[in-house]
């Protein structure tokens, strides 16, 4: 509980010999078990995996739910540690019919649940369990449960909701409230709600309660998160030109950078997700200093989606389009890591996410929808009204949206000659004078859909 786990590894080393020298298979258990978790969080994942196996077979043959829940909740925790929250979810499921079988509800294996299924974009599911979850609430670890729900709350866009079950949990906090975590969710809540100094403060908090060497997994984490908040107040800094406020942020973010490399190298060891959190880090540090670096974005993404945190990979997508756009980027290459993004947000209901993205949609007229996918039954009215083959059908479609020859290359990969041939050949078959009156013909045929965006 307190991630000494150095210590406890002894500890836990000794009682397992004594509780097998005297037959005491409930101490064996628990000795078992959290002997296991100090394996996996000191670097020894291959073997804590197997002791932690070992004690969920154990538990189940012995008939303890207690020991069976301590089990399977440690051995969820580890797998999502360890990049693998798809696992993770599936044997949470598996422990929870093994446990309630016996009567017995688990608040904090339904809370490893909820984790690990809003990591992998399962929301409807982690939305479900979580719900019912609050129903049926025990008194072992309420606020948990309650973080967690609010987790969801705020990737669905019910602040209101989050922000009381937030306040709720803080009544039964621990005292290092979760080692800044509890924190974190607060300043995942301002940075929606754009409480750019709320926000601030909550990551200051958190990481003044995640100094010790073993939360340095935890630590990374808010690093990216708080060059996340230092990056917007940059942003809000340069718009109004305030030079000492700018000069401020990007020193705090200079340091903030410094301890996440830190942090990520002390955790590398341990769990894969310190690489995912640096990259992140460090995209955000590049948007903060005012630089357009999408390529930083795709790594991040990349990271991510190795993963199996696809809704982290689309707040990145997401990103690389903005850069893209900043950087100047063509319209086809801005709008193909934004519809990635935007397939993710929308099959989760990450509502602040896909508004965020319909936005950058709109002011840097970028498609969230693919042409030949825009308006159904659009392309066979552009070919058999007008004459045209399928791929000249294919490029009105993209000029039709302001796209240049060169971008309708990138788009469907053709030459920049091809392109301009094609585009020559509808413009004689439309008898039409220009490109913008050869669009226009197209809108009335078959309008672009705009809601879809």
């Amino acid at each position: 509980m307190a991630w000494r786990h150095e210590e406890s590894l002894a500890i836990c080393q000794q009682a397992l010999v004594l509780a097998r020298a005297t037959r005491a298979r409930p101490a064996e258990l628990r000795a078992l078990t959290v002997l296991g978790s100090n394996l996996a969080y000191l670097a020894r994942s291959d073997e804590g995996l197997a002791r932690l196996s070992q004690a969920v077979q154990l538990a189940a043959q012995s008939g303890d739910p207690a020991a069976l829940q301590r089990a399977y909740i440690s051995l969820t925790d580890v797998l999502t540690m360890l990049g693998r929250p798809r696992e993770s979810a599936a044997l949470a499921q598996t422990g929870l019919k093994a446990i309630r079988s016996y009567g017995v509800e688990t608040t904090v294996l339904v809370a490893n649940q909820v984790e690990a299924l809003l990591a992998i974009g399962d929301w409807d599911a982690a939305d479900r369990a979580s719900a019912a979850a609050l129903r049926a609430m025990t008194g072992s670890y309420p606020y948990m449960l309650l973080i967690i729900r609010a987790d969801v709350e705020i990737g669905r866009g019910d602040f209101d909701a989050a922000r009381a079950h937030l306040e709720t949990a803080s009544v039964t906090l621990r005292e290092d409230r979760g080692l800044g975590l509890y924190d974190a969710y607060l300043a995942e809540l301002a940075l929606w709600e754009r409480r750019w100094a709320d926000a601030d403060a909550a990551v200051d908090n958190a990481l003044a309660h995640a100094r010790s060497s073993e939360a340095a997994q935890i630590r990374v984490q808010l690093c990216a998160k708080g060059l996340r908040v230092l990056a917007e107040l940059a942003v809000l800094a340069r718009a109004r030109r305030d030079a000492n406020a700018l000069r401020d942020r990007l020193g705090r973010a200079r340091k903030l950078l410094g301890i996440a490399r830190r942090a990520a190298a002390e955790a590398a060891t341990i769990t894969p997700n310190s690489a995912g959190w640096l990259a992140l880090a460090k995209a955000e540090y590049e948007r903060a200093s005012g630089s357009a670096e999408p390529q930083a974005w795709a790594y991040a993404a990349t990271a991510w989606e190795r993963l199996e945190r696809p809704p982290i990979a689309a707040y990145c997508r997401w990103r690389q389009a903005e850069a893209l756009v900043a950087a100047g980027a063509s319209r086809a290459e801005a709008s193909a890591p934004l519809r990635d993004a935007h397939a993710t947000a929308a099959r989760t209901g990450a509502i602040p996410l896909t508004r965020e993205i319909r936005l950058l949609a709109q002011r840097a007229r970028l498609d969230l929808v693919p042409p030949e996918e825009a308006r159904p039954g659009g392309k066979p009215v552009l070919e058999e009204i007008l004459g045209l083959t399928p791929r000249e059908a294919d490029v009105l479609a993209l000029l039709a949206r302001g796209y240049t020859n060169r971008e309708i290359a990138t788009t469907l990969v053709i030459s920049v000659k091809t392109a301009s041939v094609h585009v020559s050949h509808i413009l004689h078959k439309l008898d039409a004078p220009s490109r913008r009156e050869a669009a226009a013909i197209a809108h009335r045929l078959a309008p672009p859909d705009l809601d879809r965006l």
